[in-house]
């Protein structure tokens, strides 16, 4: 199977932001004894089970989210992504952006079936925009 992650990332956004619950699960290995995401600003660990309860938000999420690949490394039937995911929620018409939210994504996507899902991922936040803090620890080679 040819994998494409800037594809991948695409339709995940896309799923997203169409406030699609159902078609954001598929993104995600729920039923894989090996799933996890832990989140480092919530310090949670969760399982497919409590995963799957927490995309039903995305049904009222306000925000844009879109990914920046800066890296995919294959390895037979997974890759590991490393990306920025970026969500913005604007306020009334107008008044420019609202809230920038930037996650550091590093997803295991095992790539051997007919779709891909993720299996793994570690989501960390990033210093704003606005932020002084250097963002040193992101490499982009």
């Amino acid at each position: 199977m040819g994998f494409d992650p800037d594809r991948f990332l695409t339709r995940y956004a896309d799923a997203y932001n169409g406030r699609d619950p159902e078609k954001l699960r598929t993104f995600f290995a729920l039923d894989d004894p090996r799933f996890a995401v832990f989140e480092d600003f919530s310090e949670d660990l969760f399982d497919g089970e409590t995963y799957a309860a927490i995309l039903e938000g995305a049904f009222d999420a306000s925000g844009e989210m879109s990914f920046e690949l800066l890296r995919c490394d294959r390895f037979d039937d997974f890759a590991i992504i490393h990306a920025i995911q970026k969500i913005i929620d604007e306020g009334e018409e107008g008044e420019g952006v609202f809230t920038e939210v930037l996650v550091r994504a590093t997803m295991w996507v095992t790539v051997s079936g007919e779709e891909a899902h993720v299996v793994a991922a570690h989501f960390s936040s990033l210093p704003s925009a606005a932020s002084n803090e250097p963002l040193a620890a992101i490499s982009t080679g």
